[in-house]
C-alpha cells in the first residue's frame, strides 16, 4: 500500500496493481419485497457472482460455480461507506439516492422503482468489479460470498469512523482555490465538465423521447380500439373480406404499440438510469479532484504561514519588530524590558518556524502522493467510463435494431395479408 505516515494517503501501489487479474462478473436481479424481524418491509436483491478467483471458492473447488447471495440497499450503502473509508484516493462509485428514487417512482415497492434501482445497483457493483484496486478488497469478497453478512455487518458498523474532521476541512476550504494548478489537471477538469454537460444533455433529450413514445403508444392504442370497433360494425354484413383486412391491420397496430412500449421500457429502466448513474459517477470524480485541491491548499497555506513567520522573525532580528511606537512607549512605561521581550518573541518564532517546517514537509509529501494517486484514479475512471459508454450505446443500438426488425417483419406480413 502507498501510504504517508500521517495516514492520510492509502491506495494501491504498483505492486498491488500487478497482482493476477481475475474475471469478476456481478449481476443484480430479482428484487423481492420482504419483511424484516421488526415487521418493517424492505426490498431484497439477488446478487450473482461468477469469478475464477480461488479465494471466492474457499468452500467449493469448482471456480465455475455461480455464487448467489441476497442483499438489501442498506447493505450496499455500508459497502460503499467502508470502501470510501479504506480507499480515500479512489473514486468510489456512487449509489442511487434513496430519497430521489422515492420521489421519482412514488412507491419504493413498485416494479418501476425496484427494476430501476436494481439496474443502478448493478452499475455500482460492476464499476467496483472493473476497478483494479477496489475489486480486490476483502470487504467486497465478504459482501459477495459470505452467508454470515449480518454478523459481519454489526462489526463493520461499529468500527466505521465518522470522518467529521475531514468534512470540516473540506467545508473550510470550500471557497478557496489552488494558487498554482498544473496544466494536466486543468485539462482533466475541462474534459470532465464537457462530458458532464454532454451526458446531462443526452439525459434531457431521452427523457423527452420517452414521454413522446408514451404519447405515440397511447395514440396507437386508441387507434387500435377505434379499428376494433369498426371491425365489429362491418363483421355482421357482407363485408367479411373488409373485416378480415381491418383485423390484420389492427394486429399490426397492436404489435407496433407493444414494440414501442418494450423499447420505451428499455430507455426508461436501463438507458436513462445509465445516463443518470454516469452523471453521479462524474460528480464523484469531481469530488476527488476537489479533495486533491484541498491537500494542495493545505500545503500552500502552511507555506504562506511559514513565510510570514520567517519574515516576522527577520524583522525582529533586524530591530524593526512588529510593534508600533505607541505600544513600545506603553511597554516602556510599564517597566517591560523591550530587548528581553524581543528575544523571547524571536525564540518563540524560531520554535514555530521549526514546527511549521516539519509540517510543511509532511503536507508536501501528502499533496504530491495524493496528486499521483489521483492521476492513477483518473486513468481507472477513463477506462471504466469508456467501457460503460461502449456497452450502453451498444445496448441502445441493439434495442432499436430489434424494434425495427420486428416492425419490418410485422408489417411485411400485414402487407402480404392485405394484398
Amino acid at each position: 500500500m502507498a501510504e504517508v505516515k500521517a495516514g492520510i494517503i492509502k491506495a494501491g501501489s504498483s505492486k498491488e496493481e500487478n497482482l493476477p487479474i481475475y474475471k469478476l462478473e456481478i449481476i443484480v436481479s430479482d428484487p423481492q419485497k420482504r419483511t424484516g424481524d421488526q415487521g418493517t418491509s424492505y426490498v431484497s436483491y439477488q446478487i450473482s457472482t461468477k469469478t475464477d478467483n480461488p479465494s471466492y471458492h474457499k468452500y467449493n473447488d469448482d471456480t465455475k460455480t455461480i455464487i448467489v447471495v441476497h442483499r438489501r440497499y442498506s447493505d450496499l450503502l455500508l459497502l460503499h461507506d467502508i470502501l470510501s473509508n479504506e480507499y480515500p484516493t479512489c473514486i468510489i462509485p456512487p449509489l442511487p439516492d434513496k430519497k430521489v428514487f422515492q420521489y421519482i417512482a412514488g412507491d419504493r415497492f413498485s416494479q418501476r422503482f425496484t427494476q430501476k434501482r436494481c439496474h443502478s445497483l448493478q452499475n455500482f457493483l460492476r464499476r467496483i468489479s472493473l476497478h483494479p484496486i477496489l475489486s480486490r478488497s476483502n470487504i467486497l469478497e465478504i459482501f459477495l460470498v459470505s452467508n454470515e453478512w449480518d454478523t459481519y455487518k454489526k462489526s463493520f458498523v461499529a468500527n466505521l469512523p465518522t470522518n467529521k474532521e475531514e468534512v470540516t476541512d473540506a467545508f473550510m476550504n470550500a471557497f478557496k482555490a489552488v494558487n498554482i494548478q498544473s496544466e494536466e489537471f486543468l485539462e482533466i477538469k475541462e474534459k470532465n465538465d464537457k462530458l458532464d454537460h454532454t451526458i446531462s444533455k443526452l439525459d434531457s433529450i431521452y427523457h423527452k423521447v420517452v414521454k413522446k413514445h408514451d404519447s405515440i403508444s397511447e395514440d396507437y392504442a386508441k387507434l387500435g380500439t377505434s379499428i376494433q370497433d369498426l371491425t365489429e360494425l362491418v363483421s355482421g354484413s357482407n363485408n367479411d373480406n373488409l373485416s378480415k383486412k381491418l383485423k390484420v391491420f389492427n394486429d399490426g397496430i397492436t404489435q407496433l404499440s407493444y414494440g414501442l412500449n418494450d423499447l420505451n421500457k428499455f430507455l426508461d429502466f436501463e438507458y436513462l438510469v445509465d445516463l443518470k448513474d454516469l452523471e453521479h459517477y462524474i460528480e464523484s470524480m469531481r469530488q476527488l479532484l476537489k479533495l486533491k485541491d484541498q491537500k494542495q491548499i493545505d500545503y500552500e497555506e502552511l507555506s504562506e504561514y511559514l513565510t510570514k513567520s520567517i519574515k516576522e522573525r527577520d524583522n525582529l532580528i533586524a530591530g524593526y519588530g512588529s510593534s508600533n511606537f505607541l505600544t513600545n512607549k506603553l511597554e516602556e512605561l510599564a517597566g517591560i524590558n523591550q530587548e528581553a521581550a524581543r528575544r523571547e518573541k524571536i525564540n518563540k518564532l524560531e520554535i514555530k518556524i521549526t514546527s511549521l517546517g516539519t509540517e510543511l514537509e509532511v503536507a508536501k509529501k501528502v499533496a504530491d502522493a495524493f496528486e499521483q494517486e489521483t492521476l492513477k484514479e483518473v486513468s481507472h475512471f477513463d477506462g471504466i467510463k469508456t467501457k460503460e459508454l461502449k456497452e450502453s450505446l451498444g445496448n441502445l443500438a441493439d434495442e432499436h435494431i430489434k424494434f425495427f426488425e420486428k416492425m419490418l417483419d410485422t408489417w411485411t406480413e400485414v402487407d402480404k395479408d392485405l394484398n
